[in-house]
């Protein structure tokens, strides 16, 4: 089944008492219900259902009490199950948005607004001279990065003693590891 979110339907309620008309507005036209039929929509939508509002092109209007859809199928169960389905999905996403955006706040946060703390400029001389200007790994003198033998996600300094020359290759082979 086919459920699409029927975007731009409105409820209006016109008149009063018995000859009150509520007509649910949508982008492509009107369906009107009287005071009766509404109740009945409503009743439906109370009880955790979803109720039809109209048929336009072969499609069916339906109300679930938060939004309207448009379905191809005419079982209320499977309308209301796949709403509720989408308003969990789109809460746990929501809340999983809040908490990433949190955590990226509080490690920028952290970081004093850096991504990563750069090798400082007294360390890289005393690292070049002492690797030679090479590759310890490989000897490569080409591409080379200053690296943390022990990471600094994992509590490594930027002291001279953890840090080393590698070449491009060797530093992707060593990731984040120890070794």
């Amino acid at each position: 089944m086919a459920l699409r979110r029927a975007g731009g339907t409105q409820l209006r309620k016109r008149g009063f008492w018995v000859f009150t008309e509520y007509r649910y507005e949508h982008p492509a036209g009107a369906f009107r219900l009287g005071s009766r039929r509404f109740a009945r929509a409503r009743r439906a939508v109370d009880e955790g259902g979803a109720a039809v509002i109209g048929r336009a092109d072969g499609r069916t209007l339906w109300w679930t009490g938060d939004a309207f859809y448009w379905a191809d199928d005419e079982d209320g169960e499977q309308v209301a199950l796949l709403a509720w389905d989408r308003r969990r999905r789109d809460s746990a996403r929501i809340e999983r948005l809040r908490k990433q955006r949190a955590h990226e706040g509080a490690a920028v946060e952290e970081a004093g607004g850096a991504r990563r703390e750069r090798v400082p400029p007294d360390v890289r001389t005393a690292v070049w001279f002492r690797d030679a200007g090479r590759c310890v790994e490989c000897g490569a003198e080409d591409d080379l990065q200053f690296d943390h033998v022990i990471p600094l996600a994992r509590g490594g300094g930027s002291a001279s003693a953890n840090v080393q020359l590698l070449c491009g290759d060797c530093n992707r082979l060593k990731s984040d590891s120890l070794a």
